[in-house]
C-alpha cells in the first residue's frame, strides 16, 4: 500500500522458490540364527543406505534391544553405538556410490523362553525423508525348547542292610526341539553306597562323585527321544 500511484505494477511482485533437501534412507536387518539355543549368542546387522542425490546428515539410527536378549557387543562400520540408549549415532552419509551404507553388527545372548522381535528404526536426520515404509526393519527370534521329563523307579524299594537297590532313571525329550548338552544330576544320598551303573544308554556317561548322568544330546523324534540308566 502506498499514497502515491504507483505507475508500473509489473515489478510490484517477487517471487522465490524454496526447495526443501530430501532424501531416501532405508534400513534393512537380518540375524545369523532366529532359532538360538538358551544362552547362545546372535549377531544382528543393520544397514542403513541413502539412496539419494544429497548426502545425509546428522544421521541416528535406535536398535534397543528387547527384554531376553542380552546385550554383548556392538560394532559399528562407522560413528558411535550407545546400548543403555539403544541409539547409533552415525553423522554423515554420503550418497556416493559404493559409500552409501553403513553398518553395526550388535551381538546379544538369548535369555528368554519366548520368541522375541528385535527392531531397528530411523530416529533422526536433518534432510526430509520422503519415504517412511523403509525406515523401520525388524526381526523375529524364536529360541528353541524342549520339554525333558524324568521319572525314577527303585527295585527293591525296602532293601535292608547291605542289600542292593537298582534305581532306575528314564528321560525323556517331548520336544518340539531336539535337546543338547542334556545333563541329569542323582547323588546317591547319605546311606546308601555306589556299586556300579547296573545299565545305561548308548555314549551316555555316570560320574559317582558328582551324581551327573551326562546324556549330552537328546532327539525330540519319535523312537529316539528316550535314555535311561540304572545305578
Amino acid at each position: 500500500n502506498v499514497d502515491q500511484f504507483d505507475t508500473v505494477s509489473t515489478n510490484n511482485r517477487q517471487s522465490v522458490t524454496v526447495t526443501p533437501n530430501v532424501l531416501d534412507l532405508a534400513v534393512t536387518k537380518i540375524v545369523n540364527d532366529n532359532t538360538p539355543n538358551r544362552n547362545e549368542n546372535v549377531t544382528f546387522t543393520v544397514t542403513v543406505t541413502n539412496a539419494s542425490a544429497i548426502n545425509a546428515t546428522n544421521v541416528e539410527i535406535t536398535d534397543s534391544l528387547p527384554a531376553g536378549l542380552t546385550f554383548v557387543s556392538a560394532t559399528p562400520s562407522t560413528g558411535t553405538y550407545n546400548n543403555a540408549t539403544g541409539v547409533w549415532t552415525l553423522g554423515t552419509l554420503t550418497n556416493t556410490a559404493g559409500q552409501n551404507s553403513a553398518t553395526l553388527q550388535i551381538v546379544a545372548t538369548m535369555s528368554s523362553s519366548t520368541a522375541v522381535t528385535n527392531t531397528a528404526r530411523l530416529s533422526g536426520v536433518s534432510e526430509l525423508d520422503t519415504n517412511a515404509t523403509n525406515n523401520t526393519a525388524s526381526v523375529l527370534v524364536t529360541p528353541n525348547v524342549a520339554d525333558l521329563a524324568i521319572t525314577k523307579t527303585a527295585s527293591p524299594t525296602l532293601a535292608g542292610p547291605n542289600n542292593e537297590t537298582v534305581f532306575t532313571l528314564a528321560l525323556r525329550n517331548n520336544g518340539p526341539a531336539d535337546a543338547t548338552g542334556v545333563q541329569v544330576t542323582d547323588l546317591l544320598p547319605a546311606g546308601m553306597s555306589f556299586v556300579g551303573v547296573d545299565s545305561s544308554t548308548a555314549g551316555t556317561t555316570y560320574n559317582s562323585a558328582t551324581g551327573i548322568w551326562n546324556v549330552g544330546a537328546l532327539s525330540a523324534t519319535a523312537g529316539q527321544n528316550t535314555a535311561s540308566f540304572a545305578i
